[in-house]
């Protein structure tokens, strides 16, 4: 997928997702429109700048090896997990099923605080190469 440097700082570039019209019209990743109406602009992404791209350059990013795996376990499947144990920790402690889903769901909410604190900077884009 293409990209267009966006800011650059301490080895990380923002970048632009850029989707080439030829590619539109078939089979391609959708990075560049996921989550979009059609006919707006792209979203721009942090990526590691290992190759030190500047602004305004067109480059090409790609996705780390299991990427979207890793990037789906913690995102989803953790706080899933945080969640059902402390659901089976209130049972334990006799907790109500009100009272556990409570507890269950201020966890939950912590953690995503604590994933968004943690994961601030973390990217599974990289820059493969300047076009």
């Amino acid at each position: 997928m293409y990209a267009r440097v966006v800011t650059t700082c301490k080895g990380k570039a923002e970048v632009q997702l850029i989707c080439p019209d030829s590619s539109r019209a078939a089979m391609h990743c959708g990075a560049c429109s996921m989550g979009q109406k059609p006919l707006t602009n792209a979203d721009t992404v942090l990526a590691d700048n290992g190759i030190g791209a500047k602004t305004g350059d067109m480059v090409e990013c790609s996705v780390r090896e299991h990427g979207e795996l890793k990037a789906a376990a913690l995102l989803f499947i953790l706080p899933l997990g945080v969640f059902i144990a402390v659901l089976g920790i209130a049972a334990l402690y006799g907790l109500g099923l009100w009272q556990s889903f409570l507890a269950g769901t201020v966890l939950l909410a912590a953690t995503f605080l604590v994933l968004q604190l943690l994961l601030k900077h973390k990217t599974y884009y990289y820059i493969a190469g300047i076009k």
